[in-house]
């Protein structure tokens, strides 16, 4: 039996199709929460002291709107890094909920922790025109090369390199 020949225009749309009905891939969102839930009660220092030094990430996360959120993960990156060590500390040392409480009152590590952050709302907004800028300048520097490039093309070829040939 000989096989009917496909397009690869039905064969991309047969795809989509199937992508679309088929089932999703990956770990179902309310199974990862039914398992957050159940790690709560054996880790509410470690929740506790990540709820409270992680608020401008937070903040960040809600104030934000677009498909893209860059100041969720510049914040949120440098904020995690400002906690981690105490983090740390509270996995390893005396991990209780009282110690915790005392971590997240300590104002060395709540400057720590949300000066990191500060820090990344300062290269979310400090980033954008820089990466501009150098855009604009690499693009101006290639128009200069461009027309150099031209000209000596002219001085070898003739003015003729130049002009637009009638269609």
């Amino acid at each position: 039996m000989a096989k009917k020949k496909i397009s690869a225009v039905e064969q991309a749309k047969a795809a989509a199709a199937a992508k679309k009905g088929g089932k999703p891939k990956g770990i179902n969102k309310g199974v990862v929460l039914v398992i957050l839930a159940a790690l709560v009660p054996f880790s509410l220092p470690t929740v506790v002291l990540v709820f409270f030094t992680m608020l401008p990430t937070l903040v960040a996360w809600v104030a934000e709107k677009g498909p893209n959120r860059y100041a969720f993960l510049c914040v949120g990156g440098l904020n995690f890094a400002g906690v981690f060590p105490y983090l740390f500390s509270l996995w390893f040392g005396v991990h209780t909920l009282d110690e915790s409480f005392r971590m997240v009152t300590d104002p060395v590590m709540l400057s720590v922790a949300y000066g990191c952050a500060g820090i990344g709302w300062g290269l979310y907004g400090i980033m954008p025109p820089l990466v501009a800028s150098y855009l604009a300048s690499s693009s101006q520097r290639r128009v200069v090369n461009l027309k150099a490039a031209q000209a000596k093309l002219v001085e070898e070829w003739g003015e003729n390199v130049v002009r637009k040939q009638p269609s």
